[in-house]
């Protein structure tokens, strides 16, 4: 036999058939194949509830879709009993009236906008569109539009329709302006605004830590408006310099930083008719905060509350809008901070009124009257209840959302008037994203745990399931051979308190060899990384292919599990929530397969805190830092954040300068890096600059780039080019 012929033929018959292989046969891709694969995603599908709008009744709801032969797209009225569709919208008559009013004749398919916003009642919709501007349309008299007048100039809070969108408000060079829909007619309110005394226009920093991005709000009648006066001139200006061009651009922020002055804040109400303003009382010390205005349903008062200057009395208040005489509705006060929620609710009687408060140790629904006060607390369980979602008054329900398992569960519940008929109406347990009908009527909801990719269903209100709607396809991804993400619990570092994090691994990684241990930290109050939901197409997923084992967890002083657990970091930031991520990292590098000597840590803003916290003050644990945006020193932040959790720096020195990275710059044993745009201002730049100059004052090694002309999120080019350098030096420090 010739073997030499053999050979070759042999191999030509193997290379004919290689193409034909069952393609299991093959194995998945590893390393940075692998991770290449899943950043091109696609490989899950479904298990989410749609995206809809519920009608203002909560008798159906809307989806949007596309017409099959056009790009068109149009709205569909769901019966949640049966699933049936029918359009909301006549397009044809919609178009019509939309071309009377433009005069385009608008000769394609589907509707002339997008997005649309219901007005009180449901009958009338909104809708805005590049050319046109706002347009509100009358369902209910054949489609009829009108044009929303153009705002020129207005700046500050949006524009706010009145009740009756016969109206609109807003603010014009510090002062309130309002114009007629009808006739285009401008008022002004207000006199004497500045960008020092500004009426209606909040300043930096309410937007950022009390979420109160307003300042002014009708009356239910339309007839008054209740509005912030901010009085900026005691509060300092910090210079952001953009320097990109040759001259230079300065800007000077108000920034009132911990332990310096506030704006003063008072509340006004003006008459639309005849302009008179009415000065609000509240209170002899004008070293306070006036937060979350509301007016009662018959606009017989408008309620605000006062919180004091340490954060650990709230008081709700009721003002009459004709003589601005205020009376005490209820009074909170805490040993740390009080947490100001949005779930204050008012019944239609005027008299009653639903109102959440930790004063337990967990956040309970509490029911009030506005003369007797207090008439019964409605939740008990050992829960901390995380908001009010709806209220069915003919049924006397209040649904709202909750923690459970130790913060790792979110569910929805319901529980009546009367305290009575507490239930959970979510089964399943993990996490639950509920979209939740005016009244409670019905729920979608999209849950999932760490074991279960997400499914999603339509409910009653009652819990009962009407149909599933989505289960996730993960066919794509199981093809992978993924290592599953693992839900870790471990004790804090008192020893006494369980911790979660979660831990991720690359795929088919060899328990024999030891791989650098990454840790992604945020970290701060108000915060959870870690719940019970499904990780499988997680992004810490793609980064542990590139051989990282990636670890996240929850330390105490974040949210969901109590007001003892989130006040464990209280006058001690950057203390207990750093002792609690080192606990996690020495759990973790126990096991045989992760090296304790090449751990990394990445975060930003108070995770780009925590990193250098880490670096400088835990050298021992932590050995390469990537930190964006960093706060470095609390002295540098912003009063009301701040303050909240550590008084002022007169009040607690020793916190400060604990909590202070650059009180262990000479302890810098790793390789840090630091991020910053320069024109940070929310983290001012400033925070980075001044830890670098401590670390040359300490002869320290460490890297550096600031980003021109970026502010506190990095992104676009620079977001690319962060990321990118950010893999490049851990690999370069922790050799994966």
């Amino acid at each position: 036999m010739n073997t030499r012929r053999l050979i070759p033929a042999l191999t030509t018959l193997l290379m004919l058939l290689v193409p034909f292989a069952p393609t299991q046969a093959q194995s998945p891709p590893r390393g940075a194949e692998l991770r290449a694969a899943l950043q091109k995603g696609g490989l899950v599908r479904g298990g989410r509830a749609p995206r809809v709008t519920w009608l203002p009744d909560g008798s159906a709801y809307l989806v949007e879709e596309s017409s099959r032969t056009s790009r068109a797209r149009t709205f569909m009225k769901v019966d949640p009993e049966t699933g049936a569709k029918s359009p909301f919208f006549d397009a044809d008559r919609m178009r019509k009236a939309h071309a009377e009013l433009t005069g385009d004749e608008n000769k394609g398919e589907g509707l002339p906008f997008r997005r649309f916003t219901f007005a009180p009642g449901g009958t009338r919709i909104c809708f805005g569109t590049d050319r046109d501007g706002v347009v509100i349309c009358d369902l209910d008299k054949d489609y009829a539009l009108q044009r929303f007048p153009k705002i020129v100039g207005s700046h500050g809070p949006r524009p706010k329709r009145s009740p009756d969108w016969t109206r609109v408000a807003y603010v014009k060079d510090y002062d309130l302006y309002v114009t007629s829909v009808e006739t285009g007619k401008e008022q002004r309110l207000t006199t004497g605004g500045s960008e020092e005394i500004r009426n209606g226009h909040p300043d930096w920093v309410y937007p950022e830590e009390f979420s109160q991005r307003e300042a002014f709000w009708w009356s239910p009648d339309g007839a008054q408006i209740a509005f912030l006066r901010f009085d900026e001139s005691p509060v300092a200006e910090y210079p952001l310099v953009g320097q990109a061009e040759p001259r230079g651009k300065l800007r000077l922020q108000r920034y009132p930083k911990a332990g310096d002055a506030n704006p003063i804040v008072t509340l006004h109400v003006v008459d639309v008719a005849t302009k008179q303003v009415v000065d609000v009382e509240t209170g002899p010390e004008n070293d306070i905060y006036l937060v979350r205005v509301k007016w009662l349903p018959d606009g017989s008062a408008v309620t605000f509350q006062r919180l004091n200057r340490l954060q650990n009395v709230l008081e709700l208040l009721a003002a009459d809008p004709q003589t601005g005489a205020t009376r005490l509705l209820l009074r909170e006060e805490e040993e740390c901070f009080v947490n100001v929620t949005r779930d204050l609710r008012f019944l239609k009687d005027g008299q009653r009124y639903l109102w959440t408060s930790e004063r337990s140790g967990w956040r309970h629904i509490y029911l009030y009257h506005i003369e007797s006060g207090l008439i019964r607390q409605l939740t008990r369980k050992d829960l901390p209840v995380k908001s009010i979602l709806a209220v069915d008054e003919d049924e006397g329900l209040v649904y709202f959302n909750g923690f459970e398992n130790k913060g790792l569960d979110g569910h929805l519940y319901r529980v009546g008037f009367d305290g009575g008929g507490f239930q959970r109406l979510t089964a399943d347990g993990g996490t639950h994203q509920v979209n939740l009908a005016p009244g409670g009527t019905w729920f979608l909801d999209t849950w999932s745990s760490v074991d279960t990719p997400p499914e999603a269903g339509l409910f009653r209100g009652d819990g009962k399931e009407v149909r599933m709607l989505s289960e996730a396809d993960t066919t794509g991804l199981d093809a992978l051979k993924l290592e599953p993400a693992e839900l870790l619990t471990f004790k804090a570092a008192d020893g006494k308190t369980d911790l979660h994090g979660v831990l991720f691994k690359p795929a088919g990684y060899d328990p024999s060899e030891e791989y650098p241990l990454m840790v992604h930290v945020y970290g701060g109050p108000h915060s959870q990384s870690v719940l019970n939901r499904w990780l499988g197409n997680h992004r810490f997923q793609t980064e542990a292919q590139l051989g990282y084992m990636v670890f996240e967890m929850n330390n105490r002083g974040t949210v969901s599990r109590g007001k003892a657990f989130e006040s464990a970091t209280y006058l001690k930031l950057g203390q207990v929530d750093l002792a609690d991520q080192v606990a996690g990292v020495k759990h973790v590098t126990k096991r045989s397969y992760i090296d304790g000597s090449r751990v990394g840590i990445t975060g930003g803003s108070y995770g780009g805190y925590m990193v250098c916290m880490a670096l400088l003050a835990a050298p021992d644990v932590f050995h390469v830092g990537v930190a964006s945006s960093s706060v470095t020193d609390w002295r540098n932040y912003d009063t009301i954040y701040t303050e909240r959790y550590m008084r002022r720096p007169q009040d607690n020195p020793q916190g400060y300068e604990k909590g202070s990275a650059l009180t262990y710059a000479d302890d810098l044993k790793g390789k840090l890096l630091l991020f910053h745009g320069t024109i940070d201002d929310n983290v001012h730049p400033s925070n980075t600059v001044q830890l670098v100059n401590k670390l040359i004052e300490h002869d320290k090694r460490f890297d550096m780039v600031f980003y021109p002309e970026y502010g506190h999120g990095i992104w676009g080019a620079g977001g690319r080019h962060l990321r990118s350098l950010s893999r490049e030096y851990f690999a370069d420090h922790l050799q994966p």
